[in-house]
């Protein structure tokens, strides 16, 4: 008995609604058995329990199989934000299994090459002149997780010549916020946010505790 669940809390749902792509993920050990990314569009609520159940079946599993679970909790786009959201707590909580929730902004930056030995900024469109943005790999002098508008990121970039900029739509955000240093375009990586769910396990909460993370509220609301 003690076997299986020890076998049972090593297999984690991973899902991420919170960029331009939807993924989904089955991990075991934080190494992943099956995956899935498209661009959804509007469809994301309908199609994501679709395709979670699809990455399940792939690695030869079921719902029943999940012991954690883990999703970006932004900050992104927040219809995205919100479905991926809502979607993962009402699973985990109907699955009894907790969630580790993961950045959007570090997911994205760890899909570059450099992020495990330097700088990276990700930054990602906000609209209305800003975009949302964070330095890995900076030390003291971080950029936390914010939104920003080109000045103060300009200025960063400017003062860490090695850094790479990265998003996952380079165009639309330096048109947002006017930034004119070079932005490397980025797919977003599901499989990074297993690998760093996984490493940060024990900072997983129960359903009820999960937070998304907007930045900001959006357009039309107090």
């Amino acid at each position: 008995m003690n076997s299986m669940k020890k076998m049972k809390d090593d297999v984690m749902l991973v899902l991420d609604c919170s960029l331009r792509l939807t993924g989904a993920a089955v991990a075991r050990c934080g190494e992943v058995l099956s995956r899935e990314s498209k661009d959804l569009g509007r469809r994301q609520a309908a199609e994501l329990p679709l395709m979670a159940e699809r990455v399940l079946a792939a690695a030869g599993m079921t719902f029943a199989d999940i012991g954690l679970m883990a999703v970006t909790s932004g900050p992104g786009y927040f219809t995205g934000i919100r479905v991926g959201v809502a979607y993962a707590a009402a699973l985990a909580y109907g699955l009894g299994v907790r969630i580790v929730p993961v950045s959007s902004l570090e997911m994205l930056a760890s899909s570059h090459p450099a992020f495990s030995e330097g700088e990276v900024l990700a930054v990602v469109y906000a609209g209305r002149g800003f975009v949302y943005a964070a330095s890995f790999g900076s030390g003291s002098d971080a950029l936390p997780v914010g939104e920003y508008g080109g000045e103060p990121l300009g200025a960063w970039m400017k003062g860490h010549s090695g850094a790479a900029a990265v998003s996952d739509d380079p165009g639309r955000a330096a048109e947002a916020a006017g930034l004119t240093f070079l932005i490397i375009p980025i797919r977003p990586d599901v499989a990074k946010a297993a690998e760093l769910a996984w490493d940060r396990r024990a900072r997983a909460v129960s359903p009820l505790e999960l937070r998304a993370v907007y930045c900001r509220a959006p357009q039309g609301t107090v």
